[in-house]
């Protein structure tokens, strides 16, 4: 199988809930750090347009948003389990309230305290996303988003009590995606005694950090693009389409986060299912390649 590339920074989020599931399956991987705002020259080109981190990369196979990413992985390598079962409809409503709410009441309190670290410009670029993430309405959302995250941290510290993970004695996406935020609240020394203050996630917090990097090497973007030329898309087999579904194989689509971040991804429907789309894109620099999106938070227009 090719090497398992992602395509990420050391501060984002999003990718420290994926650098968790690679450590915990142990999982070997190639490390490309793009950069934190746009431009992103060596990243457009897999994409199309997306430009959120992480992104994960198996040849010429481009898997876009944590939740696709993270099955994807599950399917690559089983075990050890990251979606259990019998508790995967549970797990998943976790994680997308980790992956929406509880780090949409994080980012602005943690986000202030880093602001003199943070580079120049980097507001303004999250603003070209979102007008909520400008510097201006961080601030102001700053003081209510972590009243809000103090309860998020309760409910966390409770459920925890007793248990070493979330749903009980094995690390699974419920943790990984609760994880993320937890991180990045440590990234500030005045907010990290907020975790201090809750045993029990503190020591949940340590026992996932514990899983340590994994087994990881640094590549190039120029190394993963030569990488993507020379390959073919090989995940693009199966899926079903309902008889209700306007969109079908052989259409082409634009694809845009319903959320935030007005770049869209254009292609050819190679593939599609309840929860996925896998689309066909042809690009210069790397040639065909294939992107998989969740349909989950993704408006998906029909052209």
């Amino acid at each position: 199988m090719a090497e398992i590339i992602l395509h990420h920074y050391p501060l984002s989020l999003f990718a420290e809930k994926i650098r968790r599931i690679l450590a915990y399956k142990k999982i070997a991987w190639r490390s490309v750090e793009q950069p934190i705002m746009a431009p992103k020259p060596e990243l457009t080109p897999l994409t199309g347009g997306y430009r959120r981190i992480p992104v994960l990369q198996i040849g010429a196979d481009i898997y876009c948003d944590t939740a696709c990413i993270a099955r994807r992985l599950e399917q690559l390598q089983p075990e050890p389990a990251c979606l259990p079962a019998d508790q995967a409809g549970l797990a998943a409503l976790i994680e997308d309230w980790a992956d929406h709410r509880f780090m949409s009441q994080v980012v602005p309190p943690v986000v202030v305290e880093l602001l003199p670290v943070l580079p120049p410009g980097v507001l303004i670029d999250r603003a070209a996303m979102s007008p909520a993430l400008s510097e201006e309405a961080i601030r102001r959302a700053a003081p209510h988003a972590l009243g809000q995250a103090r309860l998020s941290l309760d409910r966390l510290e409770s459920q925890l009590h007793g248990r070493p993970f979330l749903l009980g004695d094995a690390f699974s996406i419920a943790d990984a995606a609760c994880f993320h935020p937890v991180w990045f609240l440590k990234q500030s020394a005045r907010l990290s005694a907020e975790i201090e203050a809750r045993p029990a996630l503190a020591a949940w917090l340590a026992r996932v950090e514990g899983f340590g990097s994994g087994d990881v090497r640094p590549m190039t973007a120029a190394e993963a693009l030569a990488i993507a030329r020379a390959s073919e898309p090989t995940d693009v087999a199966g899926g079903e389409v309902a008889a209700a579904e306007e969109i079908r194989p052989g259409d082409t689509v634009t694809i845009t986060a319903d959320d935030y971040g007005p770049e869209e991804s254009r292609g050819v429907v190679a593939r599609l299912s309840a929860a996925e789309i896998t689309v066909r894109r042809r690009d210069p620099v790397v040639g065909e390649v294939a992107l998989h999106f969740p349909r989950a938070g993704y408006r998906i227009r029909k052209q």
